[in-house]
């Protein structure tokens, strides 16, 4: 039996997995006709306003890719098909009309996206408290590493200080992402859990169990606390170490309608553990300088326990950057290929989709190799294996040629950069290299942060070398942020829209020092902010 064209087309289109719709456009007219369709699509088409949408794209003659987010939570991607003029007439264009409900696929993304981000901040953190060797000074910037890397706005540490028959802790850690969310009352280090209605809580906590809750679901009684922290939900994990309770580790999230899933919580646990080792370690170290006089051979003991602990950690230190020295190496390797491929591949002129893809990949592989990249500059800063490569140059020459790398990304937002030359030009002696790298970082900040239509870029002589300063017209930086500017993967007023993985000022302060240098802040509020880079005539 011999089918018609048509239906077979028709059948053709309800095997794709895709929601797909053959539309012809009147171009004269700007409207259009749906002359086919799969079932796919008849039912995804009621997810969101699809005339509306068309008759936008027909009207701005705008067929590019586009995500639509529905407030329940659900991901479509529509796009377009090829737009061919056919033979006979000029006003008419067909093309086919897709829909896909991607809400599964996002998830997944976003979910390996948030674990890799923690991983990396345990990292982070794990390796600050070993380089340090006090705990109780290094855990605040260790606890901050790690709430960076984390959805979570604040977080605390409770270290126990009572007994079983008395509850008291004390504050170790009380740090929060920015200055507009209030940190952890001090009277929670005398606080009487039972006589404010929350005892249920620290019950459930010495028992190794976590707290995790959300305002509208807490207690009356509890209620007073989500109050006075402006909380919408909390996380509260106890820190233990071989069934000691040693304190409370505490995250909190300031906006509503924020949800943990249960697989998420078990990975916060997890931190948990190695607090309690190096609490633990703490402890033991105080518990050592008490009796130190009158015990001696414990004194002894617990040295070489700790010895051996050290040896340990230092030996996992080691392994950990061999590991991420090779693992970079491997990553970076395809990483390479797959930025040059993504680029040498010729797709069809008529390939939009295909073409906006590969720009994804080619962006996207862009953006993790540089983060790559700096991790692995700031770990050789560190560890002291920077090599200067010594040179005579006029430092007006450096400044012109990083003008001339960094004027793509200044004509991309519209900004002029006005330099100012130094007056009087001679030869310093340093690592060209290394100054050019620093002042691409301080010009690509001003110009991402800075809302003005230029930013000032001076270059002159000073009885202590030479002065590089770049200012922006930008909102300023509070005094407060000021003391942790240069801190590693610190971002301020961090919305997502800004790229970055907050490493750059940390690398060039690092590079400065290692130059005999300095890299100094001056800022106002509403006044933008001044970066200067001293470097000294000749390197000693």
């Amino acid at each position: 039996m011999i089918q018609d064209p048509l239906s077979l087309f028709k059948a053709s289109l309800e095997g794709n997995d895709w929601g797909t719709a053959i539309i012809q456009i009147n171009l004269k007219e700007k409207n259009y006709e749906v002359l086919l369709k799969n079932s796919n699509f008849s039912q995804l088409e009621k997810e969101f306003d699809f005339p509306n949408l068309l008759k936008n794209k027909i009207s701005h003659y705008d067929f590019n890719t586009e995500i639509i987010y529905k407030t329940d939570g659900k991901v479509l991607e529509t796009s377009f098909g090829h737009f061919d003029y056919p033979s006979g007439s000029k006003d008419f264009q067909y093309t086919k009309f897709f829909i896909r409900d991607i809400t599964i696929k996002q998830k997944q993304e976003e979910e390996i996206a948030w674990r890799l981000r923690f991983e990396l901040g345990v990292a982070s953190s794990i390796q600050i408290l070993i380089q340090k060797p006090s705990i109780r000074e290094s855990l605040p910037q260790a606890l901050y590493q790690l709430l960076y890397f984390t959805e979570m706005d604040s977080i605390f540490f409770l270290k126990n200080i009572g007994t079983d028959e008395s509850q008291k802790f004390e504050i170790w850690v009380n740090e929060r992402k920015s200055t507009e969310y209030p940190l952890l009352p001090k009277k929670f280090e005398t606080l009487d859990w039972k006589k404010e209605g929350i005892n249920r809580w620290l019950h459930k906590l010495k028992n190794g169990k976590i707290i995790y809750l959300k305002k509208e679901k807490a207690l009356p009684k509890e209620q007073w606390y989500f109050e006075e922290s402006k909380a919408e939900s909390i996380l509260f994990i106890p820190v233990k170490f071989e069934n000691k309770f040693l304190g409370i580790m505490g995250f909190q999230k300031y906006v509503p309608n924020f949800v943990i899933h249960h697989e998420n919580l078990l990975i916060y646990q997890t931190v948990s553990r190695w607090m309690g080792l190096f609490v633990q370690r703490d402890s033991d170290l105080t518990e050592l300088n008490r009796y130190k006089s009158t015990l001696e051979s414990l004194i002894l003991e617990r040295t070489l326990d700790l010895s051996r602990t050290k040896e340990e950690l230092e030996r996992a230190y080691k392994a950990k950057t061999e590991f991420l020295a090779h693992v970079s190496h491997e990553l970076r390797t395809p990483l390479n290929s797959i930025i040059g491929f993504s680029k040498l591949i010729q797709l069809p002129e008529g390939d939009v989709t295909g073409k906006e893809y590969l720009q994804y990949i080619y962006s996207g592989g862009t953006r993790l190799l540089k983060m790559i990249n700096e991790i692995l500059s700031l770990m050789k800063i560190e560890s002291g294996q920077i090599n200067i490569l010594y040179s005579e140059f006029r430092p007006e020459e450096i400044c012109r040629q990083s003008l001339e790398l960094i004027q793509p990304q200044a004509n991309a937002k519209g900004m002029e950069i006005r330099f100012f030359p130094p007056i009087q030009s001679k030869r310093m002696r340093s690592d060209s290299g290394k100054i050019q790298q620093i002042l691409l970082n301080l010009l690509s900040n001003a110009i991402k942060y800075g809302d003005h239509s230029y930013v000032e870029f001076h270059c002159e002589w000073s009885n202590f070398g030479v002065n590089f300063s770049v200012r922006d017209f930008g909102p300023g930086i509070s005094q407060e942020d000021q003391k942790r500017i240069f801190h590693s993967f610190t971002r301020l007023n961090d919305d997502g829209k800004i790229e970055g993985t907050g490493l750059g000022l940390s690398i060039s302060q690092g590079l400065a020092e290692k130059l005999g240098g300095s890299i100094t802040l001056i800022s106002h509020l509403g006044e933008g902010s001044t970066f200067i880079l001293n470097i000294p005539e000749n390197i000693k």
